[in-house]
């Protein structure tokens, strides 16, 4: 997928200083993908209001393959959870593993290759992993599994359940987002504000989600042809690692950021219509991996 990404770091501020709608420059951003004349139609920059969320999300991440045979049932005790929780557990299937051993092309069935580069990256470097299918949770570690990050699926719903009964806020996020069918461009605007201290080195990270694709699924004496594989990593909006926010923030810091993206012409590949896509969010610690907050937002409501 050919992808051109600008990021631009737009402010950081105290809640004291805090800045309703501020404006970025804007020579940091691909204008190539806004369809209109800027002089003529300005771009609809996002009106910031408070964000009044008090809720800690979680983030399940299904680590997946097209030819393993006990991922699907994996990917049902997902969805499960994920349905069970009112938005509060949001799944990515990632198609990845230490070694691609489930993952790869495979003709003449297997066509569809579901590998990212941030996938495969999470995969080997995130200590510890054994096996598909696993899952983290928040990237939280201490898993029965070697004492790491990585969970097997049996573990999914109580993991989950403990970390949302304990879990207090630590960041809040908001996403705003304009799409441009004209010329396939996706405009992406975040506010990051933590809400208590926290010590160490924050990312922000946006993944590019396909809802829903169809295709061929392996099990144990079968294949099923028309699979419906479930939130689907298809790449990163701001790289693997994302985007640098803070070291050491306060309660209180506000940070905002703009990405443009070209996405797959739905002409060529129908997975790509806007209808299918979401974003999903977060902040994560990068040294430890913790995922603190997450957010998932459908690119046509």
């Amino acid at each position: 997928m050919k992808k051109l990404l600008y990021i631009l770091i737009i402010a950081s501020f105290a809640s004291c200083d805090y800045v309703e709608n501020p404006i970025p420059e804007q020579s940091a951003m691909d204008w190539s993908l806004y369809p209109e004349d800027t002089a003529v139609t300005p771009y609809p920059w996002p009106t910031w209001t408070s964000n009044t969320n008090t809720e800690q999300n979680i983030l399940l991440e299904d680590y997946t393959g097209h030819t393993c045979i006990a991922c699907p049932a994996a990917a049902v005790i997902a969805k499960q959870i994920e349905s069970s929780n009112n938005g509060r557990v949001i799944v990515s299937s990632i198609h990845a593993s230490d070694n691609g051993n489930f993952q790869f092309v495979q003709l003449p069935e297997f066509v569809t290759d579901f590998q990212t580069t941030a996938g495969t990256a999470y995969a080997n470097e995130i200590p510890l992993f054994g096996f598909n299918p696993a899952g983290t949770i928040n990237r939280n570690s201490g898993s029965p599994l070697f004492n790491s990050h990585w969970f097997l699926s049996g573990d999914w719903v109580t993991e989950v359940n403990s970390y949302l009964s304990s879990a207090s806020l630590k960041v809040n996020l908001q996403v705003k987002c304009n799409h441009y069918p004209q010329t396939n461009g996706l405009f992406v605007h975040t506010e990051t504000e933590f809400t208590s201290n926290q010590t160490g080195d924050y990312n922000l990270i946006i993944y590019l989600i396909r809802d829903t694709v169809i295709a061929p699924q392996k099990y144990s004496s079968y294949i099923d042809h028309h699979y419906h594989h479930h939130a689907v990593l298809s790449d990163n909006i701001n790289g693997t690692w994302g985007t640098f926010i803070k070291t050491d923030a306060l309660a209180g810091d506000k940070f905002y950021n703009d990405f443009t993206y070209h996405l797959t012409d739905p002409s060529v590949d129908s997975t790509f219509d806007i209808n299918n896509l979401s974003l999903i969010t977060y902040v994560c610690e990068r040294n430890t991996y913790e995922v603190l907050q997450v957010i998932k937002t459908k690119l046509v409501p």
